[in-house]
């Protein structure tokens, strides 16, 4: 009844989560095609305003021609340079025009100025002059600095816009993995009452539990899922050997008897070579599988399951309750980086050891 209602509760959040997601994902991609189509669309009016007020810039093409994408970008290059020399030369003669304009009374300029020398000529020669060296340099260095701003900013619009698109695929991968781990949890019905009672929740899940909640009781329950898969490898390895060990039991042979004395004897010094040069001292239940390349301990608390290759470790799988949930996979991945697998193998172990102990709660 308590599971059901837990499943139920899980289900319906999930449910939530999974709308909420689907409808800010397809929010966000609306809105980036909408903003692409805004842009195009300006690029073209505007291209195609440059292209009638310099209509005398542009060679006819002949119907039928075929242009070179590749000289595009050179022509854009060029008009651009000739475009702002244009600009450049329009606004020095409108300033000046207008400086003229107000300065100077109406009348005959050439009554008023009889040569180059003459001083109201020479005063007006070094205000362009002015203009020119200091005032528009200015302005062009503000309308550069602006341009820059604006593309920074664009950049910026586009790394965050990137990250969206990002969280909103790994959002609704996790979404898909969290209704995997509900499917499983349903086949399987294995909810621990007892610790959920004691924290004094009742198995109880609220329709108003944050999504960050439901995620890291999923979490906690996948990683439940995975030490019991474990613990079901590791009984098969009992069984197997258990049934080895009954084998040799059975057997009257006595040249089985010294080879399997030979083999115990092998094994044991490989352990004792292990707990002398590789193994700390706080290290408990050490078990080594030759066959599978493979051993296994107790380190704080923390089940440790290392895969052995040509290299070193080849894989490091941890389990318990030790760690946190929400820093287990972490501390999986950072025992697992592949420069640890370089150097080695007494320094691979004391790395492992390290996570282990920086992550688990009980040290």
């Amino acid at each position: 009844m308590e599971d059901g209602r837990v499943t139920k509760g899980l289900a319906s959040r999930l449910g939530t989560v999974e709308e909420e997601t689907t409808n800010l994902s397809e929010q966000v991609l609306q809105d980036q095609e909408t903003h692409y189509c805004e842009t195009v669309e300006q690029l073209k009016r505007s291209t195609q305003q440059l292209v009638e007020d310099n209509e005398f810039l542009f060679e006819a093409v002949p119907q039928g021609a075929e242009i070179d994408p590749k000289n595009i970008s050179s022509h854009i290059a060029d008009l651009s340079q000739f475009m702002d020399r244009l600009k450049n030369t329009h606004l020095e003669q409108e300033m000046l025009d207008n400086f003229l304009r107000y300065t100077i009374p109406s009348g005959d300029i050439s009554q008023q100025i009889s040569s180059s020398q003459d001083e109201i000529y020479v005063s007006l020669e070094k205000d362009v002059q002015h203009l020119r060296d200091e005032v528009i340099t200015e302005l062009d260095s503000e309308v550069e600095q602006l341009r820059a701003e604006i593309g920074e900013t664009s950049q910026k619009i586009a790394d965050q816009r990137e990250v969206v698109n990002e969280l909103c695929l790994n959002t609704g991968e996790l979404v898909d993995e969290c209704r995997v781990l509900l499917e499983e949890l349903e086949k399987s019905g294995d909810l621990n009452v007892a610790e959920s009672e004691k924290a004094g929740n009742h198995n109880d899940v609220s329709d108003a539990a944050s999504p960050g909640a439901t995620i890291q009781q999923l979490q906690s329950i996948k990683e439940k899922i995975q030490e019991k898969r474990h613990l079901e490898q590791q009984m098969g390895h009992l069984e197997s050997t258990k049934t080895s060990l009954g084998a040799i039991l059975s057997s009257s042979s006595e040249q089985d008897e010294k080879r399997s004395v030979k083999s115990y004897k092998a094994y044991q010094a490989l352990i004792e070579y292990w707990q002398s040069e590789f193994i700390n001292q706080d290290i408990r239940n050490l078990e080594i599988f030759p066959k599978s390349n493979r051993c296994q301990f107790t380190y704080h608390n923390v089940e440790v399951v290392v895969s052995l290759g040509d290299m070193g470790i080849s894989k490091i799988d941890l389990y318990g309750s030790s760690i946190p949930p929400e820093n287990l996979e972490t501390a999986r991945r950072h025992a697992n980086k592949k420069y640890f697998h370089e150097t080695p193998l007494h320094i691979q172990f004391n790395n492992v050891l390290n996570i282990i102990k920086e992550n688990a709660t009980s040290v």
